[in-house]
């Protein structure tokens, strides 16, 4: 089979050959492809590349479940076009695992729920420990391992390092007190509590039914006013788990 490209791994040297067959995916900035338990990340302009610098600041996240840029793939003239990462095969995207009817075709326990709860609080401990934020910490950010048994961090490479600050944040998981673009660890918790709880109850914890709080913006201002699930005056539905499943 014809090659497509001929890329060499910075650091390592190592040749990787990406053809027709290892093709997976083509996205908005490039296209990836797999060989084995790696995935390859091209773009189709390579001024759109992740910075090297980045690339080298996430490497010092030792939790092996963020799936981070790793090598650096350089074309013929030594030039970055993209880059390598692990890749996970057959998951879940963790939004996937909310609704109750999921959790009952599954076996989707509450307590499987609480064990990636752990391991999420765990995985967002070892990001700041790197001196790194996670910032877009939301359910389409993570996949879990079809026997629910792991989760993973993924789009790695828009978190925030020291030199290269994100930008980007889904409304559902933004902390209120964060103004313009300030994230801290602590916006990185709040944003993990949403997503945790979730993951247990199978409801944001700002939705449900309030008649204060109406019109296309009624959840940002009940995160704002700290309105959730618990206030008396909101009904949530059926559907949703009890909430005495949450540890």
């Amino acid at each position: 089979k014809a090659v497509r490209m001929k890329l060499t791994t910075k650091p390592g040297g190592k040749t990787v050959s990406l053809t027709k067959r290892n093709f997976l995916a083509s996205g908005g900035q490039g296209e990836f492809y797999v060989i084995g338990g790696r995935a390859y990340k091209v773009y189709h302009d390579p001024k759109n590349m992740i910075p090297t610098g980045k690339i080298a600041s996430l490497q010092g996240i030792r939790n092996p479940n963020v799936i981070k840029p790793e090598a650096v793939l350089c074309n013929s003239k030594g030039k970055p076009v993209g880059y390598d990462m692990r890749f996970i095969k057959d998951a879940w995207t963790a939004c996937q695992l909310f609704p109750k009817a999921f959790r009952n075709r599954n076996g989707f326990s509450p307590d499987k729920a609480a064990h990636l709860v752990t391991d999420l609080r765990a995985m967002v401990a070892d990001v700041h420990q790197a001196g790194v934020l996670i910032v877009d910490l939301n359910e389409m950010n993570l996949l879990v391992a079809r026997d629910f048994s792991e989760v993973y961090g993924i789009d790695a490479d828009s978190y925030q390092t020291s030199q290269y600050p994100a930008t980007v944040i889904m409304p559902s998981v933004m902390d209120p007190k964060v103004r313009g673009n300030d994230f801290t660890e602590m916006s990185d918790w709040f944003s993990f509590g949403i997503v945790a709880f979730q993951m247990l109850g199978g409801i944001h914890p700002f939705k449900g039914k309030h008649t204060g709080f109406t019109g296309p913006d009624k959840l940002k201002a009940r995160m704002e006013a700290g309105v959730s699930v618990f206030n008396k005056d909101v009904r949530v539905p059926k559907a949703v788990l009890p909430f005495d499943v949450i540890p």
